[in-house]
C-alpha cells in the first residue's frame, strides 16, 4: 500500500507542469462558462469581461463551489446505505418478504411516500412529519408479524430514526443549495415554490436509490461503487453548470468584486452621466444615490433596476468614489 503511495507520488511530481496546466485550462474554460452565462442573462457585453484574471478567478471559485457541492452529495450517499439497510435487511428481509422484486417494490414504495409526506413538510413541517411517522408505522404493522414484540417496534423505531435522518439531510441539502446557488427558499404557492418541493423529493427517492443499489454492489464489488459515484458526481458537475449556472455566477460575481451588488456614490459624481431616475434611489443622505451594479469592468458601468432585471444603462466611469449606504 504504501509503495503505490509513494510511486503515485513520484509520478504526480513527475507531471506537476502538466496537472498546474491542466488545472488553469479547468478554471479557464469554467470562468468562461459562468462569465458567459452572466453576460447573456443580465445583458453585459461579455467581450467586456474576458480578461484573465475575472476568467481564473470566476473559474476558480466556481470549481470550488461545485466541488464542495459533490462533496455533500457523496457524504450523503455514504450515509444513505445505512438507511437502506435497515429497511431492507432488517425488516424486509428479516421478516421473510417473498420475492427481491417484492422486497425491491416495497422499499421503493416506502421511500417514495416519505418524498410525497417531504413535500407536505416543504409548506407545513410538522404535518410533513407527521406524515413520515403514520407511513413508517403503517410498513409497521403490515410487514411485521408480531409488530407489538418489543424488539421489532425496536426495529421500527430505528428506521423512523433513520427516515427523519433521510429528511433532514434532504432539506439541509436544499438549504445549502439555495446558498450557494443563490436562490431565494419559496413557501408559497408559486411555481418556483413546487419545483424547490419537488427538488426535495427527488433527492430523498434519489438518496434512497442509491443507498438500494450500494447494498448490493457493497457485496459484489468496491470498483463498480466507485464508478457509481463518479457517475453521479459527473450528473450533479452537468446539471449545477447548466440548470444553476445563472445563480452561481450571480453568487461568484458578487464574492469577487465584479458586480450584482447595491453601491451607494456622492450625487455630484454622477451627475454627468445622465443616468436616468428610475435606475436610482435616492437614501436618506441626499447627497447620496444607490445604484445597483450588473458588473464594473474598468470603469464600464452596467447598472439595471435591481436585480431582477438586465443590465439597462452603461457609462464609462473610471474614478468614482464608493461611499457607504445609508
Amino acid at each position: 500500500m504504501l509503495s503505490k503511495i509513494k510511486q503515485h507520488s513520484i509520478l504526480g511530481l513527475k507531471n506537476i507542469e502538466k496537472i498546474i496546466a491542466l488545472i488553469i485550462f479547468m478554471c479557464t474554460f469554467s470562468g468562461a462558462w459562468f462569465l458567459f452565462s452572466y453576460a447573456r442573462t443580465h445583458g453585459v457585453k461579455f467581450i467586456d469581461l474576458i480578461q484573465s484574471n475575472l476568467l481564473i478567478s470566476t473559474g476558480a471559485l466556481s470549481f470550488f463551489i461545485i466541488l464542495f457541492i459533490v462533496g455533500c452529495f457523496l457524504i450523503s450517499f455514504n450515509l444513505s446505505p445505512a438507511i437502506a439497510r435497515c429497511l431492507y435487511y432488517d425488516i424486509l428481509v428479516r421478516e421473510k418478504i417473498k420475492g427481491v422484486k417484492r422486497r425491491k417494490l416495497i422499499y421503493l414504495l416506502y421511500f417514495t411516500s416519505c418524498g410525497v409526506a417531504s413535500l407536505f413538510a416543504f409548506y407545513h413541517f410538522y404535518f410533513g412529519v407527521s406524515l413520515v411517522v403514520i407511513v413508517a408505522l403503517t410498513l409497521h404493522f403490515l410487514a411485521i408479524k408480531k409488530p407489538f414484540y418489543y424488539k421489532k417496534i425496536a426495529v421500527t423505531l430505528k428506521l423512523i430514526l433513520y427516515t427523519a435522518l433521510l429528511l433532514a439531510i434532504s432539506i439541509a441539502m436544499f438549504g445549502f443549495l439555495s446558498i450557494t446557488l443563490n436562490f431565494d427558499i419559496e413557501t408559497n404557492s408559486s411555481f418556483n415554490s413546487i419545483i424547490q418541493a419537488l427538488s426535495i423529493f427527488v433527492i430523498i427517492v434519489t438518496l434512497a436509490i442509491i443507498g438500494l443499489a450500494d447494498i448490493h454492489q457493497r457485496n459484489r464489488d468496491l470498483k463498480n461503487r466507485i464508478w457509481c459515484y463518479v457517475f453521479f458526481s459527473l450528473l450533479i458537475v452537468f446539471y449545477i453548470a447548466t440548470a444553476f449556472s445563472t445563480g452561481v455566477s450571480e453568487k461568484i460575481a458578487n464574492m469577487i468584486g465584479l458586480g450584482y451588488v447595491n453601491q451607494c456614490y456622492h450625487e455630484k459624481d454622477l451627475v454627468k452621466y445622465s443616468i436616468p431616475e428610475r435606475l436610482v434611489i435616492i437614501q436618506k443622505d441626499k447627497s447620496k444615490i444607490k445604484l445597483f451594479i450588473i458588473a464594473d469592468v474598468n470603469g464600464k458601468i452596467y447598472i439595471s433596476k435591481d436585480k431582477n432585471h438586465r443590465a439597462e444603462f452603461m457609462f464609462i466611469a473610471k474614478e468614482l468614489s464608493e461611499v457607504s449606504c445609508d
